[in-house]
């Protein structure tokens, strides 16, 4: 999953904020009680924030912890989804903010989808259709939003030198996913720009996180 050495990446606005979390816990506490609305996603316009109202309490408790989500290494685009990511903390935020909450947190599956890529170069190194490639992604967040049940979007930049790139989404099931992908503005954007990527892959995973916390697994599915 690599290619030859480019020249970089054209870099949009989209990049500038894309490695720092939402909320950094090692900065401030994140009180949860009586938070309705968060925003999930690299995009800050209020219609693109999760109603935490939407969701039952487990999944709005990790949508809040993952408010804290990001890349714990740099080539997150290269490595295994584990050891790139701060899912241990995203855990044991889930469970402080239960504790916070004084909620008894019941067995919780979380379906989890990466996307790996590599843009063909013209494209990498083109302001014009990374703006493009970013106005289809805008647009299917917000379908994807509406439609219920994605608790994280999160997507990082293109690697200067090969290109590789990872977003991912957390979902509260896999019914949840299928239902948010299938949107027009989804289906009719990949289809304008499906010659544009010279690799694409799609991995599924599954956060099962115990009663009360008494341990988790993170596996691959797909």
């Amino acid at each position: 999953m690599t290619q030859d050495t480019v020249d970089g990446t054209a870099k949009i606005e989209i990049d500038e904020d894309l490695l720092i979390p939402v909320h950094d816990p090692t900065l401030s506490k994140l009180n949860p009680i009586g938070i309705k609305e968060i925003r999930s996603s690299p995009y800050h316009e209020k219609s693109h924030w999760l109603d935490l109202t939407t969701i039952p309490q487990n999944y709005q408790i990790v949508s809040l912890a993952l408010q804290s989500f990001h890349p714990i290494i740099p080539n997150y685009a290269f490595e295994t989804y584990y050891e790139s990511f701060n899912i241990e903390q995203i855990v044991e935020l889930s469970k402080q903010y239960s504790k916070d909450l004084d909620y008894t947190f019941p067995k919780t599956e979380i379906y989890v989808i990466a996307f790996r890529s590599i843009l063909h170069e013209p494209v990498q190194t083109s302001i014009e259709k990374r703006q493009f490639l970013g106005k289809i992604d805008k647009e299917s967040h917000l379908e994807a939003t509406e439609s219920g049940g994605l608790i994280k979007y999160w997507f990082g930049t293109p690697d200067d030198s090969t290109g590789q790139n990872l977003a991912t989404c957390w979902w509260v099931s896999k019914e949840h996913a299928k239902r948010g992908g299938g949107g027009k503005s989804h289906r009719q954007g990949m289809a304008a720009v499906k010659g544009w990527y010279k690799y694409w892959k799609v991995e599924e995973y599954q956060l099962v996180i115990e009663h009360n916390f008494d341990s988790f697994t993170f596996n691959r599915v797909v």
